[in-house]
């Protein structure tokens, strides 16, 4: 799996995307194995919020299980819709009102 900041992996599908020009740096690297990649810039345009990319030869019911295997809980976010109802009584917590960020 490949993670990143979507700014750095939008930067470097872009470069895979460009053509190399003599005045870059690793124009002899690319010059003999560039090929135009317009199909590139659909991943580009997907690359908003916390996107995670995932590259695999197979089938991709094993990567789904690997995935459902590795999920965890997090807290709560501002903003954020819970999956389900969440109903919390009234009443003391038995927190100071400093300790109660994470509710």
């Amino acid at each position: 799996m490949i993670m990143g900041k979507n700014t750095l992996m939008k930067t470097c599908i872009n470069h895979l995307m460009s053509e190399p020009t003599e005045e870059d740096d690793d124009y002899e690297e690319r010059k003999d194995t560039w090929k135009a990649r317009p199909e590139l810039d659909a991943v580009v345009r997907q690359l908003k919020g916390n996107t995670g990319i995932i590259f695999h030869n197979g089938d991709l019911t094993d990567v789904k299980e690997i995935l459902d295997q590795q999920v965890r809980e997090a807290p709560a976010r501002v903003g954020s819709l819970a999956p389900d109802n969440v109903w919390v009584r009234s009443g003391p917590t038995g927190l100071d009102p400093k300790q109660t960020s994470f509710f």
